[in-house]
């Protein structure tokens, strides 16, 4: 018998999530710090700046 081409399901070229740089990190900010964090317009700029302005510090990059 000869089989016939399923129309559905599968792999299919360019499906599925794009494959991406970032890696996403949750964390539990204490009082002081979620004060800090209230104040400014991108929480996520200004934490990867103060990471790497603190491994700067530590000689780590």
């Amino acid at each position: 018998m000869e089989e016939t081409a399923k129309k559905r399901g599968g792999r299919r070229p360019g499906a599925g999530r794009k494959k991406s740089t970032v890696k996403r990190y949750g964390f539990n900010a204490p009082a002081t710090v979620h004060a800090v964090l209230e104040q400014v317009d991108s929480i996520t700029d200004f934490i990867c700046e103060a990471v790497l302005k603190h491994g700067q510090d530590k000689g780590l990059c």
